[in-house]
């Protein structure tokens, strides 16, 4: 037999199977071909992986420690302190899970007659509060006096900032005709929203709404722009210490940043975010630390506004999600979606280091989701980078997670060094497309 016709014989035995891979879209990719733009800087990059501390900020925070004379090693224990307290709460227990906790505790302790015991009376014997106190998150709310919100000043100030102005950049830059005149900050703390928010919009904002319970943080938000050397773009700065009553005016954006996880229940939440959604015009943006628990938080608060919004105006994910499906990773597994932000910290009681920020976070806006919305998928865990290969752990436009494999061979020079050049947090200017791969039969 001739080596075709023994070609021929194994290629009948073959299978030929479509299948979907993804590859960049054409636009992007006749410009990569060209040599008009640089692969490292395809339109899917979310810019910057690291932000700058405001130039103002330390001088004004040691102003400050010098004039209500506080030692900054030592406010610095402190803020270390709250901020590992702030990273590890949980939210208070509903009563349902308060319920499954003493039907836990009656299964678990041995004392006569338990189950016909009220919970007031099975905490009276000193091994059921034991295993209360061990199994039971005792949560209680902040009082953020003068001295806990300087502490908070020091510690959350700076990586907050970093967060806050990386989610406002990705809406500058990905809605250019956006310029907001209002913003309303729920839960405002030392103002590091407006802070953020005024670097991108200083020209166009002339409302900034704050409200937050603390008066004492109020005062501070209100001198650390007085005292800022240089001065900072923030005028028309309005502090309050409850939420209006009324939903009017509206605000462009909305902002609830690490603030949700101090209510006292989930109705609280609720609530609230009802509140907030209705004195948003275009944008709801609620940020919370990118723990399980501020995930769940952040998942509680995009399934209420997509399921409300059609109540009052259409709601859709502008970001990070592209669709407005139910979060995938909520629905697998207990591993959060969060992202990374770099920052430097604030050189109060010892050196400025690097540190990394996670984060979890929602932005919603108002209206219909446009016909020519891009929906690339995002890059939702960090690449792993390997020998002529880079796996990236995406979420899609079809609600799913997806992990793929890119090759140059098998997608191409353009699509894989896209994919290369990628980091946790951005999109893909990918689409699928159908190839045709071959399959070996298996042997009978």
């Amino acid at each position: 037999m001739s080596i075709r016709q023994t070609f021929m014989k194994y290629k009948q035995m073959r299978w030929y199977s479509t299948k979907q891979k993804m590859k960049v879209i054409d636009t992007v990719n006749d410009l990569l071909s060209n040599n008009e733009l640089k692969h490292k800087c395809h339109p899917g990059k979310i810019k910057p992986k690291q932000v700058e501390q405001p130039a103002w900020l330390k001088n004004t925070v040691l102003k400050i420690l010098k004039d209500e004379t506080i030692s900054p090693n030592v406010i610095k224990t402190h803020s270390k302190n709250l901020s590992l307290h702030l990273h590890k709460r949980h939210p208070p227990l509903e009563p349902m899970d308060m319920k499954l906790k003493f039907q836990e505790i009656r299964s678990r302790v041995q004392i006569d007659d338990a189950e016909n015991l009220s919970d007031e009376e099975l905490l009276q014997y000193p091994i059921v509060r034991k295993l209360f106190n061990s199994i039971v998150y005792h949560w209680t709310p902040i009082l953020y006096d003068r001295y806990t919100s300087i502490a908070y000043l020091i510690g959350r100030s700076v990586p907050e900032y970093s967060v806050l102005y990386k989610i406002f950049k990705e809406i500058h830059d990905n809605d250019k005709s956006f310029m907001p005149k209002t913003l309303f900050d729920f839960g405002s703390g030392v103002g590091t929203v407006m802070w953020a928010a005024s670097q991108l919009w200083h020209e166009s904002i002339k409302e900034y709404y704050c409200v937050d319970v603390s008066g004492d943080a109020n005062e501070l938000c209100e001198n650390l722009i007085k005292y800022a050397t240089p001065k900072i773009n923030i005028n028309y700065v309005f502090h309050r210490q409850f939420m209006p009553a009324s939903v009017f005016p509206t605000y462009d954006i909305v902002v609830s940043a690490y603030s949700l996880l101090e209510l006292s229940n989930q109705k609280a939440r609720i609530q609230t975010l009802l509140k907030l959604w209705q004195k948003t015009e275009k944008y709801l943006i609620i940020v919370e630390q990118g723990t399980r628990v501020g995930y769940k938080i952040i998942i509680e608060a995009r399934n209420f506004i997509l399921n409300y919004g059609d109540k009052v105006k259409n709601a859709y994910v502008f970001s990070p999600c592209p669709h407005d499906l139910k979060c995938p990773r909520n629905m697998t597994d207990d591993t959060p979606c969060n992202f990374e932000i770099s920052y430097l910290t604030l050189p109060i009681g010892e050196a400025s280091s690097y540190k990394c920020e996670r984060y979890s976070y929602v932005v919603l806006k108002k209206g219909d989701r446009p016909e020519n919305d891009v929906k690339w998928p995002r890059i939702v865990r960090p690449v792993l980078r390997r020998s002529k290969h880079v796996i990236c752990r995406m979420c899609t436009n079809s609600g799913n997670l997806e992990e793929q494999i890119f090759t140059t061979w098998k997608n191409g020079k353009n699509t894989y060094r896209c994919a290369r050049e990628s980091e946790w947090g951005d999109r893909l200017p990918f689409e699928y497309c159908e190839t045709t791969e071959i399959e070996e039969p298996e042997e009978k």
